[in-house]
């Protein structure tokens, strides 16, 4: 802290020509439960910069919370040398778009990085109002229903599983043993999943999509799995901006499966069969780094995975076909019927009424009226 206190002129600012203070390199560490600057004589004894007096400089030292309640802003430009950060790139990339971190720093940190930011903006240094756009909490990973500590001796280290299984493994089970914000309870079995499906991702990424050209193909198989990859796309962008990682996950996951059938079946074209896999690839890019990059080259592309565009969705492909319609009689569930999408009000009518899971509850009374809820459920009164 850059003050030298006189006896005659009192709290005296360091020069600015003298800053920053520069600490020595031979302070010695004494167990006194003082700074152990305050035992270094060459370091607090010098002269007032206003009267030249015998004065002392502050030996406390400033918090770390000093730092980190602007460090964002120095981050834009670190190597900026005519002030604390350089304005032009910080309307570039302030205020930061995502914080993650956890619940505990509401209170500490985060409260601190904003009086910071709107101390800053009142000085005109900056024109935001908050450090943050965004804040996302995650949760915490438990260990047998416990949080992990050292006094329970339940910490899990994550280098043995690294060592076993992989960096993208242990990384991506983490993604999905849970939603990111509740955290969740680790289990070798879970993990061990997990690395199933990294395997049978690899063993996908390689098959020769060649093979698939000798086989007659059917295009109602082509279709099926373009719009599996179209749906699993459109899902896991929404999953991945609103970090729902396991489900994220989880979707990427059946697409493996889809995949999977679809070269047992060996009726695709390779054209579909490579467009599926590259993009099936890129969209593991964020969660398993390592394995994308691989598979990313395995399949014949060139640069890095990691420099590509994230895959785009058809939206004709993505939609449904398809609905499940409720029909309940007299308020009661009493079947669900598959109907495509956009069908008219009158054909759902008819439809849910000569369901043969419906004749038994309506066959001799009195239909007196038929309740629609497009997409969603047909109630028929009867009595």
């Amino acid at each position: 802290i850059p003050i030298i206190y006189c006896p005659e002129c009192g709290e005296v600012p360091v020069p600015d020509d003298e800053l920053p203070v520069v600490l020595p390199e031979d302070a010695e560490f004494l167990p006194t439960g003082e700074s152990p600057l305050a035992l270094h004589e060459g370091f607090v004894n010098v002269p007032c910069p206003d009267c030249g007096r015998p004065s002392k400089r502050e030996t406390d030292t400033m918090d770390t919370f000093v730092d980190s309640s602007w460090y964002f802003l120095r981050y834009a430009s670190a190597g900026f040398q005519d002030g604390p950060f350089d304005p032009e790139a910080i309307k570039k990339w302030n205020p930061v778009d995502q914080y993650t971190g956890g619940v505990e720093h509401a209170v500490m940190h985060l409260l601190y990085a904003r009086f910071f930011t709107k101390a800053l903006r009142d000085l005109g240094l900056i024109d935001f109002d908050e450090p943050f756009v965004r804040l996302f909490n995650q949760g915490t990973i438990i260990y047998q229903h416990q949080k992990m500590s050292k006094s329970r001796g339940n910490v899990i280290a994550p280098d043995d599983y690294v060592s076993e299984v992989g960096a993208d493994v242990v990384r991506s089970y983490l993604m999905f043993l849970g939603p990111w914000e509740a955290g969740g309870d680790w289990s070798d079995s879970g993990i061990n999943g997990v690395a199933r499906w990294a395997n049978r991702v690899w063993e996908v990424a390689n098959r020769d999509s060649s093979e698939l050209d000798h086989s007659p193909v059917n295009e109602n198989s082509v279709r099926d799995v373009q719009r599996a990859l179209h749906k699993t796309i459109k899902k896991v962008s929404d999953d991945m901006d609103g970090f729902k990682f396991n489900t994220a996950i989880a979707s990427l996951m059946e697409l493996t499966n889809t995949l999977t059938q679809a070269w047992e079946r060996s009726d695709l074209t390779s054209d579909a069969w490579n467009e599926a896999v590259s993009n099936l690839v890129a969209m593991m890019a964020p969660i398993t780094p390592y394995l994308s990059e691989e598979l990313w080259e395995a399949t014949g592309h060139e640069s890095s995975v990691h420099t590509q565009s994230w895959p785009e969705w058809d939206e004709s492909l993505a939609a449904d076909e398809t609905i499940t319609l409720v029909v309940q009689v007299n308020g009661r569930l009493r079947d669900r019927i598959e109907v495509p999408v956009g069908i008219e009000e009158d054909t759902a009518k008819e439809t849910a009424l000569t369901s043969p899971k419906i004749q038994p509850h309506i066959q001799g009374k009195n239909v007196s009226k038929v309740i629609y809820v497009p997409g969603r459920l047909v109630n028929i009164v009867a009595g």
